[in-house]
């Protein structure tokens, strides 16, 4: 399952926590999720058990992204290149 975790407002300017899930997501979806992604440094994508954000404004900048894989017990964190994950991810669908 692809999610896209972000923060938008509403039409009285109040923050909403939104999620858009894709149950079946293709090469063109994950295109479209990481292309918002990059645009912003308040948003979090969830592909399976991996979720990828930006930790801090400073690595928004530098497009280094904090990458968490979850195996149901514990999960793993590290930091890659943003373009990196992305040829990961897209490598995935």
């Amino acid at each position: 399952m692809l999610i896209l975790k972000y923060e938008r407002l509403d039409f009285f300017n109040h923050r909403i926590y939104t999620e858009d899930k894709k149950e079946n997501y293709t090469r063109d979806n994950l295109k479209k999720v990481f292309a918002y992604f990059s645009k912003t440094h308040d948003a979090s994508i969830q592909i399976d058990n991996v979720v990828v954000y930006w930790d801090c404004l400073s690595e928004y900048e530098n497009r280094i992204v904090t990458v968490r894989n979850y195996d149901g017990m514990n999960y793993n964190e590290s930091k890659k290149s943003f373009d990196k994950v992305k040829k990961e991810c897209y490598a995935m669908a």
